[in-house]
């Protein structure tokens, strides 16, 4: 059973992730308004605080996320929420979302 209040769209973003312990780059698989799934090399654990970076189909600027935390881990996959980023990347978020919600439908 699916417990996610806010739906997900698929996507194919590149994606580079940071903390203090651990560095990659992943392709973002899923995204929503809170959170995403990154397909990735790189093993992460559950609970680590990562500042994340979404290259969008809108902009060469990537945007970033603060801070995310990963709330799962399966194989290379693994799940963020996203807790702190600027308004004006949540809202460019929104966009591409309808953006690819529109392009799924037609």
């Amino acid at each position: 059973m699916d417990l996610r209040k806010i739906t997900r769209i698929r996507v194919h973003f590149r994606s580079f992730f940071s903390s203090s312990q651990i560095e990659g780059e992943g392709t973002v698989t899923d995204l929503s308004t809170k959170g995403c799934k990154i397909v990735s090399d790189r093993l992460v654990q559950p609970n680590t605080a990562l500042e994340v970076w979404f290259f969008l189909p809108d902009r060469d600027q990537p945007l970033k996320v603060q801070l995310a935390e990963v709330r799962w881990t399966k194989g290379r996959d693994f799940g963020l929420e996203f807790l702190t980023m600027r308004s004006q990347d949540q809202e460019r978020i929104g966009r591409v979302l309808q953006d690819q919600e529109i392009g799924s439908r037609a």
